[in-house]
């Protein structure tokens, strides 16, 4: 072997032994994504489809009696009756749509009904608690329900009492795929970003350990050594 050859193969074994280990991992961290159907990480499956509204049942309509600058209005079907969703800028209300009247925030009683009959999986709410502070996966900083199912199939609820909607779902499944992703992107601060210096830093030598390689097989192609 040459002086140039044996002065790649170090660079390319020196590069190994830095990239390696991470290397492997996004190997592993990728094979984990594919195993699993996105909508089965994001616990769709353990998750009826918002009701319909129902029209036939109203007899009266009346304007919701909104405090503040409205930005959007939609009608929607909560706990079995109409109501009004108004939302501005940083906050959401429900109002009575026979009446008017403001419905929200709602209390322990009427989040548990909405985490119970928008859930689709096999167990029951053992858990019900407001969060002030919620965690990571939550994924807002606003306060929530966090509801609990057990059972043959488990899941976390995390429900809006503003605007009466399950903002997530959140499973065993998708807490590891969360740890696995922000170690495959490189960015452990839960923004989620693509551009971190040590996802640039990995992936250049990364590449530069392959591109070695790839000199070395050339090299030895070259002087039939390929197989030796």
């Amino acid at each position: 072997m040459s002086i140039n050859a044996r002065r790649v193969a170090r660079v390319h074994k020196l590069l190994g032994l830095v990239v390696g280990f991470q290397l492997l991992f996004w190997t592993v961290s990728g094979l984990f994504f594919t195993l699993f159907p996105i909508e089965q990480i994001r616990g769709e499956h353990l998750r009826k489809p918002a009701p319909m509204v129902d029209i036939a049942s109203l007899e009266t309509l009346a304007p919701p009696q909104v405090t503040g600058d409205a930005k959007a209005v939609q009608l929607r079907q909560v706990l079995g009756r109409p109501v009004w969703e108004v939302s501005g800028d940083g906050w959401t209300a429900l109002y009575e749509a026979s009446t008017g009247e403001q419905l929200s925030p709602l209390g322990e009683t009427a989040v548990r009904r909405i985490a119970e009959e928008a859930w689709a999986g096999r167990g029951y709410a053992t858990t019900v608690e407001r969060i002030d502070h919620p965690p990571r996966e939550a994924f807002t900083g606003k306060p929530l329900w966090r509801v609990e199912f057990e059972g043959l199939d488990s899941a976390v609820f995390w429900v809006d009492a503003e605007a009466a909607k399950i903002t997530a779902v959140r499973t065993t499944k998708w807490r590891i795929f969360d740890v696995l992703w922000r170690f495959h992107i490189m960015d452990i601060t839960g923004e989620d970003r693509f551009d971190s210096w040590w996802l640039k830093v990995f992936a250049f030598l990364g590449l530069t350990s392959v591109l070695f390689g790839f000199a070395l097989l050339i090299q030895r192609a070259s002087k039939g050594r390929l197989l030796k």
